[in-house]
């Protein structure tokens, strides 16, 4: 487990490192609280759609690789936290959870999410098994979680021992309430949530990655 994760810049004066990813990441703060400036809070759809396009997390924008940083701040958001979605994207930057490459080309590895939830006091449990996942996300009251889940058929590739993927994996956020799923962001273009009875509807079993119930009360 880490021991620190850092939620402001590393130097308080205001400074732009000069060099590297420290640089890369308040350049990409700065761009992303400028356009994301005139945005209400409350849970976001369409990481294709403006503003979330002309953002960037790593030297890519955020229609390529952010829908693990949306789906975390979609549940922020429904559970009351208190955070703006630029300072979510700078935090992972700092943090250091791009997957595999630094400049962020495949998003966010879904299993390293819970360092994020931790730091914000999101009480949670994760399941590795579609079918498990389906029945606990039924709660006895109005709750939310996050589902990771490959898109098309996994290649046998591997790098480094990491599995690489043909069609890519998706992250997505949900809250449940009086027996219906409302998902955000399923798809890019997506400018309002997606219901459903049953949450195994949105993945089958055998691309199911992971998936995340959050215990606290939803505020939003």
């Amino acid at each position: 487990m880490k021991k620190n994760w850092l939620v402001s810049p590393p130097d308080r004066s205001g400074n732009i490192p000069k060099h590297g990813r420290g640089r890369q990441t308040m350049e990409n703060l700065a761009h992303n609280t400028a356009i994301f400036a005139d945005s209400k809070r409350r849970p976001l759809h369409g990481q294709r759609t403006k503003p979330l396009c002309d953002m960037r997390y790593g030297t890519y924008p955020l229609s390529w690789n952010g829908c693990e940083l949306i789906a975390c701040y979609n549940c922020a958001v429904l559970l009351g936290r208190e955070i703006t979605f630029p300072q979510v994207v700078f935090e992972f930057e700092i943090n250091k959870m791009h997957y595999i490459f630094p400049n962020g080309y495949w998003g966010t590895a879904p299993k390293k999410l819970w360092y994020f939830f931790k730091k914000h006091d999101m009480p949670y449990r994760s399941y590795r098994d579609g079918g498990e996942f389906a029945k606990y996300a039924k709660t006895t009251r109005a709750s939310c979680g996050i589902i990771s889940f490959w898109n098309n058929e996994r290649s046998t590739a591997k790098f480094h021992g990491l599995d690489f993927f043909s069609g890519g994996l998706h992250t997505v956020a949900y809250r449940y309430r009086a027996g219906r799923f409302y998902v955000y962001n399923l798809y890019g273009k997506d400018t309002s949530v997606r219901t459903f009875v049953d949450i195994s509807e949105v993945y089958s079993d055998n691309r199911f990655i992971i998936g995340y119930i959050f215990d606290g009360d939803i505020k939003y």
